[in-house]
Order: structure tokens, then C-alpha cells, then sequence
């Protein structure tokens, strides 16, 4: 079918839908003496008239009636296959490359990439693993996400969220051990440390209750970086461990770990910040991904456990990040 069919098809319509030449030419932004040689045109190859003609607002002849129906109908179908051709065509697409540490991308990116290709089908993610690395042109990413403060780089930064840590065991090992009433309470018990990859071992914990400042050392038979490893004896029920609330909601749902010391407010818990290539904050697969994350975080932030706790205060950056990362 030629393009001048289908377009004296569109000018019927709409000559139909609004009585005349001339306001179907406003419609649809072309001249009257247009609009009126298609329709003509048209009428002329099927050998009827198609429209009244009478000084009256034009309206379909009753033979003409089912044809410029079925028109509407075919027209409509092309105007919405035009538009979804137009909307794949603008839609972001490509591949981003997402850098994240190994916890976030085991607490957080794991449930967030489903639904982001769910939102953006076109858009492909090549996820790599951070390691000890937190500087974004030396990974060759396009974005990074971490828990902690990122080390000063070229890269546009936003804060996701902030977190707040969590004292948490199992219930079984609170059973065997008791329950803490205070912060020096964790120096008599075997607790989880977590090395960060500035080489830090996290062994002193602070906490503030009011206008009271708590620093507890503690210790315990296991040191490492990898949160999958430090969690099982914690789990296992032989290690306590200090950990950002993103990450222990589901744990906290299913009962199989227990906060304490809800009353007292862990310093210097770390924000979840997201780093972009400043040379591609305006393509539109990072505008894309960016905006998600943080909706993502947002959504996130509003179901933490435990609830009813007052709102998470903004972290200041730890003395031994100042001192070894500037």
C-alpha cells in the first residue's frame, strides 16, 4: 500500500472525527487544499463518495460508514507502531559497566539488576567485582558502588543511603552467652573483625547514647574481608558481628539473627555511595541506571529492620580512613 493511501486514510479519519477540511488540516497541521486533494483523491479510486458534502459538518456516507471505521482502527494500529518504534529507538540502550564490592553486589545489586532489566530491557550489565580497589578510572568502570567513603577521584558522587550498624548473633549464641546490656559488654565475647581494604582491622567499635561516647576493642578468632565468610560462624551461632542494617534485613526477617543494643547508635557506620565517570553522566543508559539506584535505595531504606528506630544519622568518615586514604 502506498504512503499516500495511508495518509489519505489518516486525513479521512480525521476529517470524519472533526466535520471539515479545515479542522482536520489544524489538526494535523497541513494545508486545507491537502487534506481535501487525498480525501478526494481516495474517493476517486474507490469510485464513491465518502463524505456528505451537504454545508453540514462532513460525516461519513452510511455506505462509507464500516470503511472509514475500519480505517480508524488501522490508522490507530500504525500511529501505535510508530510510536513503540520511536520509543525503542530513544530508549536508553548499550552496556554499562558496574564495579561494586563484593557485598554490595551479594546485598544489594543482586535483587536490584532484575528489576532494572525488567525497566530497561536494552541496557545491558557487565558486573565486576571490585576487589580491594575503590578507584573508578582504575577499574575501567563506569560506575562503582561501595559501602564506605570513597577515596578523592574524578567521579561524580551520590550517597544512596545511609546505614546504621547492627550488634547481631543468633539467637542461640545470646541464649548461651546473654544478652549484652551495654557496649562493654561485646568485650567478653568472640566477635566477627572485618579487615577493610585499606588493610584497617576493624577491632575498636564506638557508640553513642546521648551525650555518652562508648569505645569497646573487641576481638575474636576470625579476621577477614569477605563478608560470606565471616557471616557463617556468625550464623553458625559461634561469632558476634557488627553490621550495616541494608544488609541484615532478610537475615532479621527470618529470625536467624538478633540485634542488641538497639538503644545505642554505632559510629561511623558506611553510607552506600554510588561513583559515575564524569565523561558519562549525561549518556542516557548511566542517566538510566543512576536514576534506578537511587529509587532503588530509597525503596530499600523505607522496609530496614529493625523498625520503629529513629531516622539513621549521617556517618562522619572514621579516623583511620582519613589517616590511610586521605
Amino acid at each position: 500500500m502506498a504512503i499516500h493511501k495511508l495518509r489519505a486514510l489518516e486525513y479521512l479519519v480525521t476529517v470524519a472525527e472533526h466535520g471539515s477540511f479545515s479542522a482536520a488540516a489544524r489538526r494535523l497541521g497541513v494545508s486545507v487544499p491537502s487534506v481535501h486533494r487525498l480525501v478526494s483523491a481516495l474517493e476517486a479510486e474507490l469510485g464513491m463518495p465518502l463524505l456528505h458534502r451537504d454545508g453540514t459538518a462532513m460525516r461519513p456516507t452510511p455506505d462509507a460508514l464500516p470503511y472509514v471505521e475500519r480505517a480508524r482502527q488501522l490508522v490507530g494500529e500504525l500511529q501505535a507502531l510508530d510510536t513503540s518504534l520511536r520509543d525503542r529507538a530513544g530508549a536508553p540502550s548499550g552496556t554499562v559497566v558496574v564495579v561494586a564490592q563484593s557485598v554490595v553486589i551479594r546485598f544489594v545489586l543482586a535483587e536490584a539488576l532484575l528489576q532494572f532489566h525488567e525497566a530497561y530491557p536494552s541496557v545491558h550489565i557487565d558486573l565486576r567485582d571490585a576487589g580491594s580497589s575503590r578507584d573508578l578510572a582504575q577499574l575501567g568502570a563506569d560506575v562503582l558502588l561501595q559501602f564506605g567513603w570513597p577515596p578523592p577521584q574524578e567521579a561524580v558522587i551520590r550517597t544512596l543511603a545511609h546505614t546504621r550498624w547492627l550488634i547481631v548473633a543468633s539467637p542461640s549464641f545470646w541464649s548461651r552467652h546473654g544478652t549484652p546490656t551495654c557496649p562493654a559488654d561485646l568485650e567478653r565475647l568472640p566477635c566477627a573483625l572485618f579487615r577493610t581494604p585499606y588493610g584497617e582491622v576493624m577491632r575498636r567499635w564506638a557508640f553513642v547514647q546521648g551525650d555518652q561516647r562508648v569505645e569497646v576493642d573487641v576481638d575474636g578468632w576470625l579476621v577477614g574481608d569477605d563478608r560470606k565468610a565471616l557471616d557463617a560462624p556468625v550464623l553458625a551461632g559461634q561469632l558476634v558481628a557488627r553490621v550495616n542494617d541494608l544488609t541484615a534485613t532478610d537475615a532479621l526477617r527470618a529470625g536467624i539473627l538478633q540485634p542488641v543494643l538497639l538503644d545505642w547508635i554505632g559510629q561511623n557506620s558506611p553510607p552506600l555511595n554510588l561513583l559515575i565517570r564524569k565523561s558519562l553522566v549525561r549518556q542516557p543508559r548511566l542517566r538510566a541506571f543512576v536514576d534506578f539506584m537511587v529509587a532503588f535505595a530509597e525503596a530499600k531504606t523505607r522496609v530496614r529492620l529493625p523498625a520503629g528506630l529513629p531516622l539513621v544519622p549521617i556517618a562522619e568518615r572514621p579516623d583511620w580512613f582519613k589517616r590511610r586514604a586521605g
